[in-house]
């Protein structure tokens, strides 16, 4: 039925409004869609009507490449779950990449810290192509954190800021039982690296590398064993897709 007081041609012509428009602005409307949200943009893509289906054809693919999943080629002593999306430390000492990003522009992701140990450290960032070099923010201390790797994967440097760029929040304790988000935010034009924990405003830059993937370490604390650790250690995308903030 028609709303009291509209036409009801107006009213058909508003329906149609959508289909009527050239298919490369249907196009470019969905990729808009795309950098805000993968899962509207599939459904978009995917579950509406044959004649937008085939405008919008090329956007599944498009998705699929904002898709995040951590690497298995790419990690080392990490259990990888939930599609892929679920990282959890199974080693002392681990580290995990995932795909490659953009390389201009600006890329973001966020991660939650599922569950810590009382004294977990957990590192989140960037690494390069290779897993040789990584730029991160170790969450329990609030360091940044540069390291350096052989094609072990063996710690070969380290380097870490003198000044914090957070107050410390721990990644375990009371404060992590609580979802403990993190926002990554890479510039790839400025070649730097910012976070927002909890939705804060976004920390000071890190200056990082290039052909970077979203990159987490979850390791034990300094002296203890793996089996020591009462609590596994996980941490997940949350929402399996890369964005442009």
């Amino acid at each position: 039925p028609c709303t009291p007081g509209f036409p009801a041609m107006a009213q058909a012509e508003e329906h149609t409004s959508l289909l009527s428009l050239p298919e490369e602005i249907l196009l470019r409307t969905a990729r808009l869609c795309l950098s805000a949200s993968l899962p509207a943009a599939v459904r978009l893509a995917t579950q509406t009507c044959h004649t937008l289906r085939r405008a919008l054809q090329p956007l599944p693919a498009e998705a699929e490449r904002r898709r995040l999943r951590w690497q298995p080629y790419l990690t080392l002593r990490h259990a990888i779950s939930s599609d892929g999306r679920l990282l959890t430390k199974t080693h002392a000492s681990a580290c995990a990449a995932g795909p490659l990003l953009p390389t201009a522009g600006r890329s973001a992701w966020r991660l939650q810290v599922v569950e810590a140990d009382d004294e977990a450290e957990i590192v989140v960032g960037v690494c390069d192509a290779a897993v040789r070099s990584e730029w991160g923010l170790n969450l329990r201390s609030g360091h940044p954190v540069i390291l350096g790797r052989n094609h072990k994967g063996q710690i070969v440097s380290a380097g870490r800021s003198s000044a914090p760029m957070m107050q410390s929040v721990g990644a375990g304790g009371s404060r992590a039982r609580k979802p403990l988000v993190v926002e990554v935010i890479v510039d790839h034009d400025a070649s730097t690296l910012t976070f927002s924990i909890d939705g804060a405003p976004p920390l000071r830059p890190l200056a990082v590398g290039a052909a970077l993937r979203p990159y987490a370490s979850l390791t034990a604390a300094a002296g203890r064993q793996y089996w020591q650790s009462q609590q596994p250690d996980r941490v997940s995308f949350c929402d399996g897709y890369l964005y442009a903030p």
